[in-house]
């Protein structure tokens, strides 16, 4: 199409090296001058070289400035699936888990920010729970994808077809439901345990679960029976053989809980009021608030009157002929310490009658007992044994932030509430705990939603 002439290699050479040289010793005034030579040849293949190369060059100009379009284009999508998120999350926020308006939440903020679902080509898509990425199926998150086709222009040159835009977002809400059962574990297996026939059911509350051991953080065999609002379980959920779970809303991999008693701790005191005390069998007495060092044993029956009873070292250690009650206005505490590896414990025999009424008032409101935390982890056994039976009733919660406590007792009175939060738990052989927490407890706890992807 185009014939170009071709110089002598002297003549190009001639042409070249006084032209290198000027542009090195010259600077700008050399590149002017050339720039002058090239637009007085009038030869023309260097005029239609320009051309060919200024073509060239314009079409990248319009290319880069296409692609920073693209870019600029797709921050500004970026906040708009941002916003989207958020305002799916706040959604689920005020109004729950289970509410209708989530989606139409999400594309009315991206719609705030610039792109409308179904318009100029926009897709927004909200998937609650979210269908990918680290919080896939978790319905405490939200995900939103906004999506765009964009016509191509000097693009066109390079590629077929338009331009697809896509960004996502992942917002999560932390929501706390009122539970019952709370295993603070943070790696074991079975940090939860039901198996045998153990028989639990909880109403108006639910489990939480904090180990994240992907094969059974909570774990239920045999042919346990569990029931309960919902259950939200860091690690996975194994349930083998005959167990049977009504369990409402079964979520894994979800958030831990954070202790709720991290910031109680034992009355400061020293020395002791009362050493190795016991109650003998046929035996009646009232106890007192107070330090009761090497343990205290109950065979016969015992009032505790309303106070904190501080077991220093030995065994809270109620038999199976033993009847205990407390004050019902004000309530107890039993605390469980001691020092080095002799920290108290507490066992509670099959056939005794038991019931405790958690303080009722103070920093101690709702506790029924309460371990050191700096009690020595102990993650197997049965150190912590309530095997009460169906006549035993404990108002109140019951914590073993570093002990496994096991739970063969049960509540007899109807609407009794019994909170357990312990390192690990495990309710087996023919242990039942029919409990109603709707109350006592406060109400879940929901944080606004926050970008997490």
């Amino acid at each position: 199409m185009f014939n170009f002439a071709k110089l002598r290699a002297s003549e190009a050479a001639e042409r070249i090296a006084p032209t290198v040289l000027e542009v090195a010793a010259s600077g700008c005034t050399a590149g002017r001058g050339l720039l002058g030579r090239i637009a007085r040849d009038q030869r023309g293949a260097t005029a239609i070289t320009t051309a060919l190369v200024l073509l060239v060059l314009v079409g990248f100009v319009g290319l880069g400035t296409e692609v920073g379009m693209w870019y600029a284009e797709r921050r500004a999508m970026q906040n708009a699936s941002d916003a989207a998120a958020l305002g799916a999350g706040f959604d689920i926020y005020k109004n729950g888990k289970k509410s209708t308006g989530i989606v139409e939440a999400g594309q009315s903020d991206s719609a705030r920010n610039g792109f409308t679902n179904g318009e100029n080509n926009v897709t927004v898509t909200v998937n609650y729970p979210p269908k990918q990425g680290k919080y896939a199926n978790r319905n405490t998150a939200v995900e939103t994808v906004v999506g765009k086709t964009r016509a191509s222009l000097f693009a066109a040159f390079f590629m077929d077809g338009p331009v697809d835009i896509k960004v996502r977002s992942v917002a999560t809400i932390k929501i706390i439901s009122v539970y019952c059962i709370l295993a603070l574990s943070p790696h074991d297996e079975a940090a939860l345990l039901f198996e045998g026939t153990a028989d639990v059911q909880l109403k108006n509350c639910g489990i939480n679960v904090n180990s994240d051991d992907g094969d059974g953080a909570m774990t239920a065999k045999g042919a346990s029976v569990v029931g309960a609002t919902y259950a939200e379980i860091v690690g996975g959920l194994n349930q083998t053989n005959n167990a049977e779970l009504d369990l409402g809303d079964i979520t894994t991999g979800a958030d831990a809980v954070d202790d709720p008693y991290a910031n109680l701790d034992v009355p400061d005191g020293s020395g002791c009021n009362y050493t190795d005390f016991v109650v003998g069998a046929s035996k009646t007495k009232t106890l007192s608030p107070g330090r009761y060092c090497n343990g205290l044993k109950i065979q016969g029956t015992a009032y505790m009157q309303a106070g904190e009873y501080v077991i220093v070292g030995g065994t809270f250690d109620v038999t199976s002929t033993a009847h205990v009650t407390t004050d019902t206005e004000d309530g107890v505490t039993i605390f469980l310490t001691g020092s080095g590896s002799d920290y108290a414990k507490v066992t509670i025999n099959g056939g005794a009658q038991v019931d405790i009424v958690a303080t009722t008032e103070g920093e101690y409101k709702g506790l029924a007992f309460f371990q050191d935390r700096d009690a020595p982890v102990i993650d197997s056994g049965s150190p912590n044994k309530l095997n009460g039976g169906s006549s035993m009733n404990i108002t109140g919660a019951i914590y073993f932030p570093q002990q496994r406590l096991s739970f063969s007792g049960g509540n007899g009175s109807e609407g009794t509430c019994t909170r357990i939060v312990a390192y690990m738990i495990d309710f087996t052989g023919t242990s039942g705990l029919n409990t109603d927490c709707g109350y006592g407890f406060g109400e879940s706890q929901t944080w606004p939603p926050v970008l997490a992807e």
